[in-house]
């Protein structure tokens, strides 16, 4: 026999199909999300929503007969009623299928959450950031019971963010935007965020606002329809002007929560792929939009929309730590 060429290794093991390896992997992190998501749900529904019980039945009620607050009755309607059918049809305990909905939704969060950080970085990084965001979950379940919508709203904005991320095309965009209003709101900076990704690499203005202007009226359409269908002469659940607002909170809950993920981001800048950069619009945007509508600004349950944005950034890092001489590739 001759000899080997230089840099090939004789005695390796024969080469096998990676696929079952692949899946198996796959079936693992799967466990993992599922069990991640039953300890948080069996937390939140423990320790915020039994104590809360008669508070959220009132509230059920309330939206039940048109006469909840600006904004729950918009944003509870269609879950209030998909849930209040449902007991009917059913004659199941409300307080149970609103528990059945926090369930499905942190397993579809979940899931939605570590198909966002794949399209950024590895498997390794995602499941990191994964981590990562259950971590933060516990931390923003301590104060608050969560409404029906709020968990499948940061799941379709992982969702979209992950069609940005792989170049979806705007009729997908618009889609996903239609659907996720049903529930939510906040994802209508992302035409902002998708107009400057797209014009980064290159794309006309001329060609880019027509598009951008129906992928933000997609954004908006269910949310202004329910208002309009429901009336939108009600009073706001909270109204706290400028300078009544608890600074000392607000510093003590939203500094833990936002600066040491911004002191990432700028450590790490160049690392960071452009859309995820974009995305850190939505921190100063929400700030100013809530402040502006004078609601409460350190209840951290109304800034879930920054836990994606900050997981992604610490799983660029994360990916950078582990391959230091590799620059993160631009999503």
């Amino acid at each position: 026999m001759g000899r080997a060429p230089p840099g090939v290794v004789t005695d390796a093991p024969p080469l096998r199909d990676a696929r079952p390896g692949r899946r198996r992997d796959g079936a693992l992190v799967a466990l993992l999300l599922v069990g991640l998501a039953l300890l948080l749900w069996r937390a939140h529904v423990a320790n915020v929503d039994a104590p809360a019980r008669a508070k959220k039945a009132a509230l059920h009620a309330a939206v039940l007969e048109n006469r909840a607050p600006d904004p729950y009755q918009y944003k509870l309607h269609t879950i209030t009623w998909a849930v209040e059918r449902l007991h009917r049809a059913t004659g199941l305990d409300l307080f149970d299928l609103y528990a059945a909905n926090a369930l499905l939704s942190l397993v579809v969060l979940l899931f939605a959450h570590q198909a966002w950080l794949r399209a950024l970085v590895g498997p390794r990084e995602a499941l990191l950031g994964t981590f990562l965001l259950a971590g933060l979950a516990h931390g923003l379940f301590l104060d608050y019971y969560h409404h029906p919508y709020d968990l499948w709203g940061v799941a379709g904005f992982c969702l979209l963010a992950r069609g940005l991320a792989r170049g979806a095309g705007l009729a997908s965009l618009c889609v996903g935007s239609l659907l996720l209003g049903v529930v939510w709101e906040k994802h209508a900076l992302l035409p902002l965020v998708w107009v400057l990704l797209r014009r980064g690499e290159g794309a006309a203005w001329r060609a880019l606002l027509p598009r951008a202007a129906l992928f933000g009226a997609c954004a908006v359409a269910v949310p202004v329809a329910v208002r309009l269908a429901l009336g939108g002469d009600r009073a706001l659940v909270d109204v706290t002007p400028l300078g009544e607002q608890d600074w000392p909170k607000i510093a003590l809950q939203q500094g833990p929560y936002v600066l040491p993920f911004l002191a990432v981001l700028l450590a790490t800048w160049r690392a960071q792929p452009r859309l995820v950069r974009l995305l850190w619009l939505y921190v100063p945007a929400m700030f100013v939009a809530y402040a502006a509508s004078r609601f409460i600004l350190y209840e951290l349950r109304s800034f879930w929309a920054f836990a994606p944005v900050f997981t992604a950034t610490t799983a660029v890092f994360a990916a950078g730590l582990a391959r230091p001489d590799r620059p993160a590739a631009e999503a």
